[in-house]
């Protein structure tokens, strides 16, 4: 139903990451409490940590966290949305989504770190916040209309929300001393937009050069807007082919 958001059934890859998710979080809080050993500065993404050889930082950064709340939030989300989405997606295409915006913003960080930033080098970047942003903004182009809660409180549709939270990161990258992990949640929404896009364009048989043309002639016509599900029928319409069908 497109008027309201349910909660859709846990799907594969998404249990094996919350285990993997909640699992650290249990673990680093055992030992932080027991031993003094902090598991963010072994699995978190941070230049140091890849200078010394922990190159698999750069596939652990995501499931390691801090802070409860965090764990609660982030969770949530990546079930009722990530859920969703890899129904619709299959497994293949939804994990090399979550490669794509994890890894590229991971990557963005140790260029910062290493050729602007020296404070970078002692703050890590942990946390599904990025992954899930990402996830969010897939969400708001598929559903656009879908009437979602922000701060569980105030409706409304996806397509806004989506929109909402980025200039909500937008306005903290700018206003926090310490921005650069939230400038990579910024870089996982647009890196999610961009590969969305792309995608879609390649669906359409369209090259980079024709997305171009192509927005230039909607501006000059009409509105952009985005394609609704229920104005799909079950075979798709060659013009609009949607390629997470």
């Amino acid at each position: 139903m497109q008027g309201q958001m349910y909660i859709p059934p846990l799907t594969r890859i998404n249990k094996y990451i919350l285990i993997a998710y909640v699992g650290l979080f249990l673990l680093n809080s055992i030992l932080s409490a027991t031993a003094g050993i902090n598991l963010i500065g072994v699995l978190g993404l941070s230049l140091n940590g890849i200078k010394s050889g922990l190159i698999f930082q750069l596939i652990t950064f995501p499931f390691i966290d801090a802070h409860l709340m965090n764990v609660v939030f982030n969770g949530l989300i990546l079930w009722f949305i990530g859920s969703e989405l890899e129904s619709n997606w299959g497994e293949r295409f939804y994990l090399k989504f979550l490669a794509i915006v994890a890894l590229a913003p991971g990557l963005l960080f140790i260029l910062l770190s290493l050729f602007f930033n020296e404070s970078l080098m002692i703050m890590p970047l942990f946390g599904l916040n990025g992954l899930n942003l990402g996830c969010l903004v897939a969400y708001g182009l598929i559903y656009s209309e879908r009437t979602m809660l922000f701060m569980l409180i105030f409706p409304m549709k996806a397509k806004y929300f989506t929109l909402l939270l980025a200039a909500v990161e937008l306005f903290m990258a700018f206003s926090s001393t310490a921005s650069s992990g939230v400038w990579m949640h910024v870089v996982s929404m647009g890196i999610a937009f961009v590969y969305l896009k792309l995608k879609s364009a390649n669906a359409r048989g369209i090259s980079l050069s024709g997305i171009f043309k192509e927005q230039s002639k909607k501006r000059r016509k009409t509105k952009l807007t985005l394609v609704k599900p229920e104005e799909e029928s079950d075979k798709p319409d060659p013009k609009k082919p949607k390629y997470w069908q």
